[in-house]
């Protein structure tokens, strides 16, 4: 009997699901060097994916597929990894801000992405989650409601939840910061818990951008062919049109697989 090459889906957190196993029988459709469809074979038969579509782990758990991106190992492609959404800016440098680390908030599991306004909240941190009805759940959503900056908490859609925070008010000045793209005005405080929630290393990428390090001003030079003033910051602005939240961009498709 000829064996069947067979790749599983298996989710890694709130935005990324996996596609693994023996992926030898996937084979990536680009465009301009970027993936916007996968063709597979699954344990059911063969099934393409394409970017737009919405997959569909369990009854419950539908991800909407915005980007397909090969996973490599010494320069072999292992696995594939089918994403909602990139990690913003402000998942990084604004969810910080309300304290805890990594674990409290989620992060691993259920955590999707954080933004600085959605359409009807400014000037705030707001936390996108998928939904889960189990208790664990719905006692983190308690935990979270009960935050003194909580402001207001509502779905998005029938498989999301946001939460709003107010920017806590020792936190206002690194807040605005961050927001002028002044990372390196950021508060030392708060320099350091930043990189303490997420267990980042000061000589790390996130630290060199927070202490403005010399070593990352010239790899970026080097990276662009243009030398940098003295002074510059060493990461781009937000995007208002990545760091606000857009329903539409993180809502399942009708399409399921």
């Amino acid at each position: 009997m000829v064996k069947v090459p067979v790749a599983t889906m298996l989710p890694q957190n709130g935005r990324t699901v996996r596609l693994l196993g023996d992926i030898s029988g996937c084979t990536p459709i680009k465009e301009n060097d970027e993936i916007v469809s996968i063709k597979c074979m699954g344990e059911t038969g063969p099934y393409n994916i394409t970017a737009g579509d919405t997959i569909r782990i369990t009854p419950t758990s539908p991800y909407k597929v915005n980007r397909i991106v090969e996973g490599t190992f010494d320069n072999k492609v292992v696995c594939y990894d089918l994403i909602t959404a990139a990690l913003t800016d402000a998942s990084i440098f604004a969810l910080p801000l309300l304290g805890g680390n990594r674990k409290l908030f989620m992060w691993d599991s259920l955590f999707v992405n954080a933004f600085i306004e959605t359409k009807d909240h400014k000037d705030c941190i707001a936390l996108l989650y998928r939904y889960s009805g189990e208790m664990l759940f719905l006692k983190f959503e308690s935990a979270l409601c009960s935050f003194r900056t909580f402001r207001a908490r509502f779905d998005p859609d029938p498989n999301h939840v946001m939460f709003i925070f107010d920017v806590p008010d020792e936190a206002r000045h690194s807040y605005d910061c961050f927001l002028d793209g002044k990372y390196s005005e950021i508060d030392d405080m708060w320099k350091l818990k930043i990189l303490n929630f997420h267990n980042f290393k000061t000589d790390g990428q996130t630290g060199q951008i927070l202490f403005r390090s010399k070593y990352l001003k010239h790899s970026l030079e080097e990276k662009i062919g243009v030398e940098l003033p003295e002074g510059s910051e060493l990461h781009s602005k937000p995007d208002i049109s990545i760091e606000g939240f857009n329903a539409e961009y993180y809502y399942p498709a009708p399409k399921t697989i």
